[in-house]
């Protein structure tokens, strides 16, 4: 059997753009509300704490709240995603391992 021709596909596709949105930002972190929403992985608390210490080093924090999915591969629970936006100013979330 003689192959003449091999076809190879790029199964990867550009994102599409104009369906992406940011989060707003705020203009400080000074006193802010920081809610730290780690994924259930092994680490992510420890490292988001890590980042919170850093970010209070820099910036005047206010309070910090702390909460975990507590697993990674299915979607955050709406109730604790509606807790964390109406207790927080920010939330930073993370992956361990």
């Amino acid at each position: 059997m003689v192959v003449e021709n091999i076809e190879v596909l790029d199964p990867t596709v550009s994102p599409l753009e104009e369906k992406t949105l940011l989060a707003d930002r705020p203009e400080t972190l000074d006193g802010s509300i920081v809610g730290l929403l780690a994924n259930g992985k092994r680490n992510s608390e420890e490292l988001l704490e890590y980042v919170y210490e850093i970010l209070k080093e820099k910036h005047n924090l206010g309070v910090m709240i702390s909460d975990n999915k507590g697993n990674a591969s299915r979607p955050c629970p709406a109730d604790l995603l509606n807790d964390m936006a109406e207790k927080c100013d920010v939330v930073i979330t993370a992956s361990g391992d």
